[in-house]
């Protein structure tokens, strides 16, 4: 009996050993994970800085693709970087407006000028028109997707051509991409340390940082048209473009919720601000905004804002955290008479429950299809921008169940705010009017109602204030 026991003994014992190595292994996998996310978010955050003190400065668009390919460098540790864009003329030639350090021609070329004459590298690869397609940079502006070869020796997307001028070992190369459209490609080459290469790691960085990037690069390349006009209409004009390019492309496509999201410029400011972040698998982040500030300014603003909620968001479910900390970036990186009223709010996809957080926001209003009953939603909160601290902590969280309510409504002030020809405003009561008389539409519906409204009481003339909704149905989990 005992010679049987033993051996049982010795299998279950190194059954447990192995349970407990591959349990370490996954802890320590999951904190590798958090790390690396913490570095992504720390990086992002200050790249958002630096970038935004060099902009309140002076705003040079060669001056911040510059910064762009430094700071990346600096965090990657990379040898070389450049950054190229696309043609303003022909979309389908991109050419580098920033080559720094030995920074080969990424493309099949001859090699033996180049190879004597080194310091001449960076006006060769600037002079350089490539052809989107053309190349792993072509590729890159062509699909929109980022690269990573950790390898390049054996890699076939790079040219032997290039590792005979420079020694390559790896490469990043991430698109800049704004509302879909790729503007242009950021590319590091070599790790400046030894033995070291690229990784997935790095590529995610650079990535996340790409991202950021493209939105600066765009605001201030429509900056400098701007400053080339001199005239403020076509500063509106601008704002006006910055907020549709912060804004939404397409609205969530959710098999349990209906979301629709509209946003009407007014002439004068551009301030009005709507998203919608995935948290999670689960978790679907609502937010609407009101920036202070008209035209370029406020437009920089809204940006900082979306920048910095989307960095905050992923994985957070307290709405009042995240705008938290988003008030702290808000506080540091912006000037003093910046303000910036939110709501933020976490739909569970799975319970139908929608918790927000209103800093100095509009209520958030629900209307029951069943009996038209109008309930608003007034938690404490402190607009952004104002406080820091202890003091910001008076901003509170509440829970409304969209699957009770049924219609859920977020908007801006413009819409109670917009005046008739004798300075009237169209007011609270007879927007939560139109809202009951459209309690068993569609969002869509809905706001097109209330838009509808608002023209016949103010007879169309040019409003001083954005118009911006967000309405949410909720279906069911078993919505077709």
């Amino acid at each position: 009996m005992d010679s049987l026991l033993i051996p049982v003994v010795l299998l279950c014992f190194a059954a447990g050993i192995t349970y407990i190595v591959k349990l370490k292994r996954r802890l320590w996998f999951a904190n590798y994970q958090i790390q690396n996310r913490d570095r992504e978010r720390h990086t992002v955050f200050s790249f958002l800085n630096e970038i935004g003190e060099r902009i309140t400065k002076r705003v040079d668009l060669e001056e911040t693709f510059e910064l762009v390919v430094d700071f990346c460098m600096n965090a990657t540790k990379a040898d070389a970087g450049a950054i190229f864009v696309k043609d303003d003329d022909d979309d389908k030639i991109i050419q580098a407006r920033v080559v720094q350090g030995l920074f080969p021609p990424l493309h099949e070329t001859t090699t033996d000028k180049l190879i004597s004459k080194r310091k001449y590298l960076a006006d060769y690869v600037k002079k350089e028109k490539l052809r989107v397609g053309e190349g792993v940079i072509g590729l890159v502006a062509q699909t929109g997707e980022a690269i990573l070869i950790p390898d390049a020796s054996t890699d076939k997307r790079v040219p032997k051509s290039a590792g005979e001028i420079v020694r390559l070992e790896g490469l990043i190369l991430a698109p800049l991409v704004v509302r879909g459209v790729v503007l242009g490609v950021l590319v590091l080459i070599n790790k400046r340390e030894d033995g070291q290469t690229f990784n997935e790691v790095d590529r995610d960085l650079v990535t996340a940082l790409a991202d950021q990037a493209a939105v600066t690069l765009d605001i201030v390349r429509l900056y400098e048209e701007l400053a080339e006009k001199q005239r403020l209409e076509q500063e509106l004009k601008i704002a006006h473009d910055f907020q549709a390019l912060l804004l939404p492309r397409e609205m969530p496509k959710l098999p349990e919720a209906v979301i629709h999201g509209f946003s009407q410029p007014a002439l004068e400011v551009g301030g009005d601000y709507f998203d919608f972040v995935e948290v999670d698998e689960e978790h679907l982040g609502v937010v609407i905004g009101d920036v202070s500030g008209k035209g370029i300014p406020g437009a920089l603003v809204m940006a900082t804002l979306r920048s910095t909620l989307r960095a905050e968001a992923p994985g957070d479910l307290s709405p009042r955290a995240v705008l938290s900390r988003v008030n702290e970036h808000i506080m540091r990186d912006t000037k003093e008479n910046v303000f910036i009223t939110v709501t933020y709010g976490i739909l569970n996809r799975t319970t139908g429950s929608f918790r927000f957080a209103r800093a100095g926001h509009e209520p958030t209003i629900t209307v029951s299809p069943e009996d038209s009953t109008v309930k608003l939603y007034s938690p404490n909160g402190i607009v952004l921008g104002l406080v820091t601290g202890d003091a910001f902590e008076i901003t509170e969280e509440e829970e409304i169940s969209a699957k009770d309510a049924g219609i859920v409504v977020l908007y801006t002030d413009g819409v109670p705010e917009a005046m008739n020809e004798q300075r009237e405003e169209y007011g609270e009561k007879r927007f939560q009017s139109v809202l009951q008389r459209s309690a068993g539409t569609s969002p869509q519906q809905l706001i097109g109602n209330v838009m509808e409204d608002i023209g016949r009481f103010t007879g169309g003339i040019p409003q001083h204030d954005d118009i911006t909704l967000v309405v949410m149905q909720w279906r069911g989990n078993d919505a077709a």
